[in-house]
């Protein structure tokens, strides 16, 4: 009964590693939560810190990637015709427009494409430290907000 019991614990300790190793492959390029309407994913094959975000009624995407300099974490939003930036440091996590001269999308793209009036409301979202996983739900929520209703198809 002894043998039994041990092997029967040996097999469950395995099985359960398994079970661990084979969640692991699964939500292996998984590295934010997933809500009905979007999903976030990481390619862990490079070093950066780049996500996609992938809203479920759009054929868009959007790349976001983060920066951190001086304890200041810049995540970039941006596709081929929207970019934002949302920063989060001391103050709080909240969206701005990308930084002059670094930006890729042209102006007048932006200007019709980007609901200035929600920019300036989501200037302060949070004032709470947030890890990247809960910064990027929370972009993936307040972003569709900054697009104007001419460009929703961007998000659905």
């Amino acid at each position: 009964m002894k043998t039994v019991n041990r092997i029967f614990r040996r097999v469950s300790v395995v099985f359960a590693l398994l079970m661990l190793i084979g969640h692991g492959d699964v939500l292996g390029n998984t590295t934010a939560g997933s809500a009905d309407n979007f999903s976030i994913t990481s390619d862990n094959s490079t070093n950066a810190l780049v996500w996609d975000l992938k809203y479920a009624a759009s054929e868009n995407s959007f790349k976001i990637t983060v920066q951190e300099k001086n304890g200041e974490k810049v995540f970039t939003v941006r596709n081929k015709f929207f970019e934002v930036a949302y920063i989060l440091n001391k103050k709080g996590f909240g969206a701005r427009m990308i930084s002059f001269g670094k930006g890729q999308v042209p102006d007048q793209i932006l200007d019709q494409i980007i609901n200035i009036t929600a920019l300036e409301q989501q200037k302060v979202i949070t004032d709470d430290t947030l890890t990247n996983e809960s910064a990027l739900n929370l972009i993936a929520s307040y972003l569709p907000d900054l697009i104007n209703d001419n460009y929703k198809q961007l998000v659905r």
